[in-house]
């Protein structure tokens, strides 16, 4: 049984694989078994939705109260989830996302990648407000990555 169930919402003109998203589940699921001692017979499901810029700041603002777009909003519902095991929202702005790959030079597919497992991390009580947590997070997102 797959521990991790990603339900996947493109709420933007532009088509994108799903694959890449979906290959991450098996690594992250290892690797959050191992760090988060889940139950290996439990199945969390969360929410993927890529959204615009518009949308994004919408969320950010209402959640960070910064009322601007960014990268990555995850809502974590993990540690009060009960029957139905929904555990979090990741929310992704395509396009913010597509100009931070173009600025950093790598591709829209690995910064998708990337934001997705630094969103599942945040849904699991990851954090990056200090350096030893951000620290642990990068060490896990790569790790997941990698595999």
């Amino acid at each position: 049984m797959q521990n991790l169930v990603v339900t996947i919402y493109n709420r933007t003109r532009t088509k994108v694989p799903l694959k890449p998203f979906e290959e991450l589940l098996a690594p992250a699921t290892k690797i959050l078994l191992r760090e988060k001692k889940l139950r290996k017979d439990e199945q969390l499901k969360f929410e993927l939705s890529l959204i615009g810029d518009t949308a994004m700041q919408t969320l950010n603002k209402t959640v960070h109260y910064k009322d601007r777009p960014t990268d990555v909003v995850s809502l974590s519902y993990y540690e009060e989830h009960s029957g139905d095991n929904f555990v979090g929202e990741i929310f992704i702005a395509l396009p913010y996302a597509r100009r931070q790959a173009k600025k950093i030079g790598q591709s829209l597919k690995e910064e998708l990648r990337f934001l997705f497992v630094h969103g599942l991390l945040h849904i699991f009580g990851y954090d990056h407000m200090e350096p030893k947590q951000e620290q642990v997070m990068l060490a896990l997102t790569y790790e997941i990555l990698e595999r």
